[in-house]
């Protein structure tokens, strides 16, 4: 049966002010790659290229991209010297405004994908609805035989997008790029992340800039029990590698039947 592995980069990037800064950022996760064993598919966190601040989305003319811009052009070389697909975050420019986007490129250097985060934040440290427009697509995509859905940080708290993606989309894993401030929102993050992976009955990884004041990224199998816990990193700049396995997944949805059990009355 299908299995991927990836790897999930807790970075530590810094909030842009310039190009130049944005380019450190890009250089800084090079390196990191550079070291990485060979997998099928590397994820950044939300944002990644330029950061997230007030005074960041304030430069947003200068550090937003469109579609095909020095970053896909940085990473789409990367994904072809490594050999595997690579997601990360980026601030987008449109016609219409900015979104906050996250890019998948495939082994042969295209753009694979564009998902852009769905629900503005407004509160905590969160300023989105300030700068950002909502998008309007809700996507998967295949890779080694494995589906896989993109949502961004605050969708998460709708659980229709979720379940819409596992449901009708028929995915298997969802990734969820974050830029999750310590504020006060932060410690009902992971509640939210191991309910949207069990209830689902998918793979979850919901990964965080590193930090004093971000970390904590988790990896959260379709069932978690006794001898079964969530993966879940400090604040420290690391990388988390995991494997998702469809026969987990279907040994998981046969021995606890809640798609089965399912009611169409509700």
């Amino acid at each position: 049966m299908p299995k991927l592995k990836f790897s999930a980069i807790q970075v530590k990037n810094k909030d842009a002010n310039s190009i130049s800064d944005r380019d450190e950022n890009l250089q800084h996760a090079k390196e990191i790659i550079d070291k990485l064993e060979s997998v099928d598919l590397i994820v950044l966190p939300e944002l990644f290229t330029s950061g997230y601040s007030r005074k960041t989305f304030d430069q947003l003319n200068e550090l937003a991209e469109d579609a095909n811009g020095k970053s896909f052009q940085f990473f789409s070389d990367i994904a072809q010297k490594k050999n595997c697909y690579l997601c990360y975050g980026f601030p987008q420019k449109k016609e219409d405004g900015f979104y906050i986007s996250q890019a998948l490129v495939n082994p042969k250097g295209e753009l694979e994908c564009i998902y852009s985060k769905q629900h503005m934040a407004q509160f905590g440290n969160s300023m989105e609805k300030e700068y950002f427009q909502q998008g309007g697509n809700t996507i998967s995509f295949e890779i080694n035989g494995v589906k896989i859905g993109i949502i961004i940080c605050y969708d998460m708290r709708f659980p229709e997008l979720p379940r819409t993606l596992a449901l009708d989309h028929k995915i298997d894993f969802l990734i969820h790029p974050v830029a999750f401030y310590k504020d006060n929102s932060f410690p009902s993050w992971h509640h939210f992340v191991i309910t949207r992976a069990l209830e689902n009955q998918i793979y979850m990884l919901s990964l965080n800039r590193a930090g004093e004041e971000y970390g904590n990224s988790i990896f959260c199998t379709p069932w978690i029990d006794y001898n079964t816990s969530p993966t879940i990193l400090k604040e420290k700049e690391e990388v988390l590698f995991g494997e998702v396995d469809s026969d987990v997944i279907g040994t998981i949805r046969e021995e606890y039947q809640f798609r089965k059990d399912r009611k169409k009355n509700y």
